[in-house]
């Protein structure tokens, strides 16, 4: 996979987390318009959770990384979000990677991507309330260049067009993704993943 590369870890379930401090305002309008780390959008939610104590650290130690910040996307069911490039906090520098680690409901789901070889983005536009920059035209049918189930923990490409595709699932995808400093090139925090995972191996092996 030339877009995501599986990690070799096993973090607790961060479903109760998730629920009990977001999750159960979802279907309240008055609960998530006034909970200002809840923004809703047309295919579903984008929620800031940098402040949350997520179990993440050992994750992020193990590989040698730092955590910047945090953040939870909600795709409603049978829905898919628009592509993007993901950006660094509301600047148009593009963010190279993120962590994605699934939190509920990631089995049917898939992430996709649409390379620049192989679409035709035209005259791109920069969000600054998503911090994102998409295709000048939406509605348009883009090819996909790679696909994945977030199955596992991934280290995926995030300044490729992307989406995430929550058709044919009846329930919400949560997403926690994880960001860590921008100076480090996917292809470096890649290369932290293929030793740690290679690590791991290794142990499992002498044990």
């Amino acid at each position: 996979m030339k877009y995501s590369a599986n990690i070799d870890f096993d973090l607790s379930n961060m479903y109760n987390l998730y629920w009990n401090e977001f999750g159960h305002k979802l279907d309240d309008s008055k609960l998530y318009f006034a909970d200002k780390r809840i923004m809703p959008v047309v295919t579903g939610f984008l929620i800031t959770g940098k402040e949350i104590q997520w179990p993440v650290q050992p994750l992020m130690d193990a590989l040698g990384l730092e955590l910047f910040t945090a953040r939870l996307f909600v795709t409603n069911p049978n829905r898919k979000l628009l592509i993007h490039r993901d950006c660094i906090g509301g600047q148009q520098t593009v963010r190279e990677w993120a962590i994605n680690i699934p939190v509920a409901n990631c089995d049917m789901g898939i992430n996709e991507w649409f390379s620049d070889e192989d679409n035709d983005f035209g005259n791109e536009q920069f969000a600054p309330g998503g911090s994102a920059i998409t295709p000048e035209v939406f509605d348009k049918e883009y090819n996909i260049s790679e696909s994945c189930v977030l199955n596992s923990i991934k280290l995926i490409r995030t300044d490729i067009m992307h989406r995430s595709n929550n058709l044919g699932n009846d329930e919400r995808r949560v997403v926690l993704s994880l960001r860590g400093d921008p100076k480090i090139t996917y292809e470096q925090a890649k290369e932290k993943v293929h030793d740690h995972n290679r690590q791991r191996t290794e142990n499992s092996s002498s044990s």
